[in-house]
């Protein structure tokens, strides 16, 4: 039933569709609402010169000039695939680094290529206000710094899309980014009522989403399913793209593990150089003692792909030994 949704009470949900209305009784419930983009505070712009990370999808021409606030994920693909196509990008963040959850030098690498595309980065700066003058949209910087450009992209975090669920009716309640609680079987306080996806918070993938809602079904019904594991690979969709699988060097170092790093250039093969990715790189981390392998960060074409050759070497437990007696096939980017 297509429509908007929200508690009657904990074992019926109204649907407001566009011509009518229905009530739908069930034992269980699964909410799996997503999040929306979090508005920004006080803005006298219109849509055609502010637009959140929803907004940007009705844009019809490209701008000459972009600012990014935000500068998360979804920011940072954005910026990335304007820059691409020739636009000015600026990023702004009161963050002094991106991505504080990805190896630093796979960030360093993508700082490097944004900047070679001409965008500029205004880190560890904080958007004070922003307004709409003579067709501009300005970007005002608590330093004191303006910001002109034709149009400004707000990305700065998303909330859960909860405020119309009437979820007081099943005593259930978010928190201040409209995240919902759930147990390790995706169950609310409400025991029959699940929760997944983006809207209980991290990861927020889409991978980590599907797999939560069958989890979530597969419990309702009674079926035997073994959780999520814990090694699961992280997509970013810059230009070019990033993906990772298991602690950052920084954790490891954090945590006091010994570990050791082997580092491959993508120009240093073949299909490196065939596809022109003279950029692309590859960081495997293994234990100093075990060899087993830790974790697996890339960036450059294809990662995302290549990231689960590492997936399935550490979630089986494999060491090091795996990568130097192993053939691939030549030439591949995999090799």
């Amino acid at each position: 039933l297509s429509g908007e949704s929200s508690f009657v009470d904990a074992h019926t949900v109204k649907v407001e569709g566009a011509s009518e209305s229905n009530t739908v009784a069930a034992d269980h419930i699964v909410i799996a609402v997503g999040t929306r983009p979090t508005p920004p505070p006080g803005v006298t712009c219109d849509s055609s010169h502010l637009i959140d990370s929803d907004g940007i999808l009705d844009v019809r021409e490209l701008p000459r000039t972009l600012t990014v606030v935000g500068a998360g994920v979804v920011g940072l693909e954005y910026a990335s695939i304007f820059a691409t196509l020739g636009v000015e990008v600026t990023v702004v963040d009161k963050r002094d680094r991106l991505l504080d959850f990805v190896d630093a030098e796979i960030v360093e690498s993508l700082s490097y290529q944004l900047r070679q595309r001409g965008t500029t980065m205004r880190l560890g700066e904080e958007v004070k206000n922003i307004s709409c003058v003579s067709g501009r949209a300005t970007a005002e910087l608590v330093s004191g710094k303006k910001i002109v450009s034709d149009m400004i992209l707000f990305s700065a975090g998303r909330t859960g899309a909860v405020e119309k669920l009437n979820l007081a009716a099943v005593g259930i309640e978010a928190d201040d980014r409209g995240r919902i609680p759930v147990d390790a079987y995706y169950r609310t306080k409400v025991p029959h009522i699940y929760a997944c996806g983006d809207v209980i918070g991290f990861p927020s993938l889409a991978s980590t989403s599907m797999e939560q809602g069958r989890l979530a079904a597969a419990h309702a019904f009674g079926k035997n399913v073994s959780p999520m594991p814990n090694v699961f690979p992280f997509g970013i969709y810059t230009i070019p793209e990033i993906s990772m699988v298991g602690p950052t060097e920084a954790e490891l170092t954090k945590a006091a593990v010994p570990y050791e790093t082997g580092v491959s250039h993508y120009n240093e093969i073949a299909r490196g150089q065939i596809l022109g990715d003279e950029t692309g790189m590859l960081k495997l981390i293994f234990h100093g003692e075990s060899r087993k392998l830790l974790a697996a960060h890339a960036i450059g074409t294809g990662a995302t792909e290549l990231i689960h050759i590492a997936q399935a070497v550490a979630t089986l437990e494999g060491t090091l030994d795996y990568f130097l007696t192993s053939v691939f096939n030549y030439p591949t980017l995999a090799e």
